[in-house]
């Protein structure tokens, strides 16, 4: 799980900065990889008891693929960022324990 969260945080990193002229297929798989990976990781913070789980339900739910959130193009870089910026500490926080 170390290395998938790894490289869904440089994933999103990579979207949240670069301008990619991808088409629309790519964002759709993003967003199922992140809902995915999310609730992995609030499954695991929800088990320790930790309060991050909450965090990262609310990723769930930003990410969520079948009932999307529309935001506009700044914004979900936004998101991505903020949302890479939060995998990468997950990694460490995890292995700490």
């Amino acid at each position: 799980m170390k290395y998938f969260t790894i490289v869904v945080g440089i994933l999103l990193l990579i979207t949240g900065i670069a301008d990619l002229s991808v088409g629309i297929w790519y964002y759709q798989i993003l967003r199922w990889i992140v809902c995915i990976c999310s609730g992995i990781l609030a499954y695991q913070f929800y088990a320790e008891q930790s309060k991050l789980f909450i965090l990262y339900l609310c990723i769930v739910i930003l990410f969520n693929p079948v009932a999307q959130i529309y935001l506009g193009k700044e914004l979900w870089k936004i998101a991505d960022i903020i949302t890479a910026l939060t995998f990468i500490p997950a990694v460490f926080w995890k292995n700490k324990k």
